[in-house]
């Protein structure tokens, strides 16, 4: 069997327009534990402005901070006439609320106690193109993206891109790691010859006709490279756009090159892409924790892919793949209807599952992937030309 992608249309390009091309799409995380806030002042603030100063209040701070491990000191005093104390070491919120209760108890005057903690900034970084980001941070269907970025940003994580190899992007090149090039037909390869360590995309164009009688004539689609930025183009560099989790590295597996790509060469990607052993293949030094796989045809899934799956979740990699975007059932598609992965659907920018997006019981989550997702792309409309900014809609912007 082969695999077509087909990853929506492409909207607008920021540097340079190009065509649209049909393709299939992926993607998702895991979660962290919530942080414990510490800090090494309270807040004490009394009912009367004027009595913080008294004789002995002192005092009962001091036993009581004792009692609680810590020395406390008068720090400065606030304009409402509260006191900022400071201990000579940090506690957790909840043990500040231990030593509160203690010296409550002791001092009628006191109206509350409460942690000095530091706030944060929310993660908003300096690349221009951020705000056209709009899915990151978008009330309506955006997915929160900064305040994400407080909890983690993917860093000590290898997500695999599956997909059309990828071009040294400005914005992309420093999250690239490692890489091959799993295509074993020369013609479907378009770059002159088969596997090798090479996972850089040469482009994907065919002519008129070149994909079977009455197809199309289409320009490359540097799909993978707009992948792999949407997943993981470089943050706070003051350049182009920032990925989801730019704290990862991408990790390219090709497989996709002229009219598309054969079973057979994805699944001997993702069994290499997890860890595993694929004969004539260097061993993988860079192991995927995520496989992102945006790609799919109209197909059952079969064996050979299946046991690929397999092999990898024993490996413990997460499989991401897309649901389609033929606006039908995913369950009618490959690898979506495979067992074992997170499909995952599209939205729109009003939180409304987009037209072209499969759906279905098969579908397990859908994050924005219409009305334009800004991401890392090439100029080229063939071979590769200048890097470049393309707004691209479909499932595998959304995985």
């Amino acid at each position: 069997m082969s695999i077509r992608f087909c990853s929506g249309v492409r909207l607008m390009a920021v540097a340079a327009a190009v065509a649209c091309v049909p393709v299939a799409q992926a993607g998702g995380r895991s979660g962290a534990a919530m942080p414990v806030a510490v800090t090494d002042q309270f807040i004490v603030t009394y009912r009367t402005a004027d009595v913080a100063g008294e004789p002995g209040r002192r005092d009962r701070v001091d036993r009581a901070g004792r009692r609680a491990g810590v020395a406390v000191q008068h720090h400065r005093s606030a304009f409402n006439g509260a006191s900022v104390m400071r201990m000579d070491r940090a506690l957790s919120e909840a043990q500040i609320r231990v030593l509160a209760a203690d010296l409550m108890s002791t001092d009628a005057a006191i109206q509350s106690i409460e942690p000095d903690v530091r706030l944060q900034p929310q993660s908003v970084p300096n690349d221009p193109y951020f705000a056209s980001q709009w899915h990151y941070h978008e009330a309506v269907a955006g997915i929160n993206l900064p305040a994400a970025w407080d909890r983690a940003t993917g860093a000590g994580i290898n997500v695999a891109v599956i997909d059309t190899g990828h071009r040294p992007h400005a914005d992309l090149a420093a999250n690239l790691v490692g890489g091959h090039d799993f295509i074993l037909d020369t013609a479907v390869a378009n770059d002159g010859n088969g596997r090798d360590t090479d996972a850089s995309d040469p482009g994907d164009w065919s002519v008129a006709g070149g994909c079977g009688t009455g197809s199309a004539a289409s320009n490359s689609s540097w799909h993978g490279t707009h992948v792999a930025g949407t997943i993981a183009a470089v943050v706070n560099n003051g350049m182009g756009v920032t990925g989801v989790a730019p704290g990862a590295k991408v990790v390219p597996a090709r497989v996709l090159g002229r009219c598309g790509g054969y079973t057979s060469d994805i699944a001997d990607a993702i069994v290499w892409a997890s860890g595993g052993a694929v004969t004539g293949v260097p061993a993988n030094a860079n192991v995927a924790r995520v496989i992102n796989m945006s790609l799919g045809g109209p197909s059952s899934c079969g064996t050979m892919l299946q046991n690929a799956i397999n092999a990898a979740r024993a490996r413990n990699t997460v499989v991401v793949v897309a649901a389609g975007n033929s606006n039908l059932k995913a369950a009618s598609f490959s690898p979506a209807n495979c067992k074992g992965v997170i499909v995952v659907g599209a939205v729109t920018r009003t939180g409304a599952k987009a037209s072209f997006s499969n759906h279905g019981t098969t579908v397990d989550i859908s994050a924005p992937g219409a009305s334009g997702i800004l991401s890392t792309l090439n100029a080229g409309t063939s071979g590769p030309d200048a890097d470049n900014y393309v707004y691209y809609q479909g499932t595998s912007m959304a995985a």
